[in-house]
């Protein structure tokens, strides 16, 4: 059991501003709502807040991962195909499939939901190390093993 009894047999509450702090670089502070140690490793769940022209890079982990948007506009690359994602949309990305995403518009908002839990833990090593001032410039290829993420490189150009 965790410290705070949050080790997924107890059920617990956090409030909007409560979480785990997460970064990533690119342009997105997060907080880590859900872990897999606080959910008996069923899901992970982070709030993002990202900057305008945020964009990841496309990438694949082993985990199925899920968007809900609440605020601003949003590019989905999966596979080969691309998606636009406005408020209220939700996006759903298998585990293994090729992904990235950018923010298009001034800014946004949305829900990052991981399944299994695990993933998430990335973010929380992101900003430790960027606080620290041991951040790389490549934090998926120095940090993301651990957790199945694979860097395929840029998000190709939309056509």
């Amino acid at each position: 059991m965790t410290t705070d009894g949050r080790d997924g047999s107890v059920p617990f509450v956090l409030g909007a501003h409560e979480g785990e702090p997460g970064f990533v670089p690119e342009g997105s502070e997060m907080l880590v709502k859900a872990s897999r140690e606080s959910t008996g490793g069923l899901f992970g769940l982070v709030v993002g807040v990202d900057r305008p022209g945020f964009a990841t890079i496309t990438h694949r982990h082993d985990v199925a991962e899920a968007w809900y948007v609440l605020e601003g506009s949003y590019r989905y690359y999966v596979d080969g195909r691309w998606f636009t994602a406005g408020r209220g949309a939700f996006v759903f990305v298998p585990a293994g499939a090729a992904h990235g995403m950018r923010c298009v518009s001034d800014g946004g908002r949305k829900i990052t939901l991981f399944v299994p839990g695990g993933t998430e833990g990335f973010f929380r090593d992101v900003h430790a190390a960027h606080e620290a001032g041991t951040l790389g410039p490549d934090p998926v290829r120095e940090l993301g093993e651990r957790y199945g993420l694979v860097a395929l490189g840029p998000l190709p150009p939309e056509g």
